[in-house]
């Protein structure tokens, strides 16, 4: 096997370990939300400069709370930004991880396929043994679709 991007094993105990901290995660984290597509193109985006304005805007509504309409919620503006703040590096982290998951991910699967591909060519290669026939018949059933192609019919003219 030529290509060995990544090289991973787990023990049934580091397997239950990852499932249970996972768990503990997602119970610790079950405020958070799931978007539709359509609700995240309708919430307005806030940006470094939006979020800028945002800091500044609750330090001046803390000054004078007063100004505001009954309806309009400090507290939950407050407890918002705090939670952001606290968040946000934990999210950080997460999509790190999401992202080196799906990579490890791609890798495996591309470590794999290229040592399937291998084994399908050494297999052609060597003749006569009924387990390279298998994989030889294996890999023609799954390459059928994607052989040789017959071209199109010439049009003859009228």
């Amino acid at each position: 096997m030529s290509q060995n991007i990544v090289s991973i094993s787990l023990t049934g105990d580091d397997l239950t370990a990852i499932r249970g901290m996972l768990a503990g995660l997602e119970e610790k984290l079950k405020a958070m939300v799931e978007l539709t597509a359509a609700q995240r193109l309708e919430l307005v985006k806030m940006g470094p400069t939006s979020e800028s304005f945002v800091r500044q805007s609750l330090a001046t509504l803390e000054q004078d709370p007063d100004i505001l309409p009954r309806s309009f919620n400090l507290e939950e503006m407050q407890r918002d930004l705090r939670a952001l703040d606290e968040l946000r590096p934990i999210f950080s982290r997460l999509r790190q991880l999401g992202g080196r998951a799906a990579d490890t991910e791609r890798a495996l699967s591309s470590d794999l396929y290229s040592a399937a591909l291998a084994a399908y060519r050494f297999a052609k290669a060597a003749e006569g043994s009924a387990v390279a026939d298998e994989l030889v018949e294996h890999g023609s059933e799954r390459f059928a679709a994607t052989g040789k192609r017959n071209p199109a019919p010439e049009k003859t003219p009228d």
